[in-house]
């Protein structure tokens, strides 16, 4: 991260989504169950749990959470760069591609499926 600004917006993601997840327990029956597979659905796609979460389990969700989804985190473990600001530089320099997408935010949340698309071109040095 840069700067606080990046975990402030990722505190702010995950704040959301927890009082979306509280109200749900103040709903009852087929709503509370629809709304429950919706919001489970969003945030498996998102990457932060799994297919068979419950609310429990998303009130248990963390800002590191989170911020292990970013683009900077991912090529990091990935290990297409040896350090996390290497990373953050390949990024930013535009060597990054997700699928066919050249992307330059290292904020950038990875969904769950483009972990594996996610490479790096760097260009040939004549």
């Amino acid at each position: 991260m840069r700067n606080k600004r990046e975990l402030w917006r990722a505190q702010t993601i995950l704040r959301k989504i927890r009082a979306h997840a509280r109200k749900l327990f103040g709903l009852t029956g087929e709503v509370r169950a629809r709304e429950e597979r919706i919001l489970i659905g969003r945030l498996y796609r998102m990457g932060l749990v799994d297919e068979n979460a419950t609310a429990d389990d998303i009130l248990k969700l963390t800002v590191r959470d989170i911020l292990e989804r970013r683009l900077q985190t991912m090529v990091y473990k990935l290990g297409l760069a040896r350090t996390i600001y290497q990373a953050r530089q390949l990024i930013v320099h535009g060597h990054v591609f997700v699928g066919d997408r050249k992307v330059r935010s290292p904020s950038y949340h990875v969904m769950r499926g483009e972990e594996r698309l996610i490479r790096v071109a760097l260009p040939i040095a004549a």
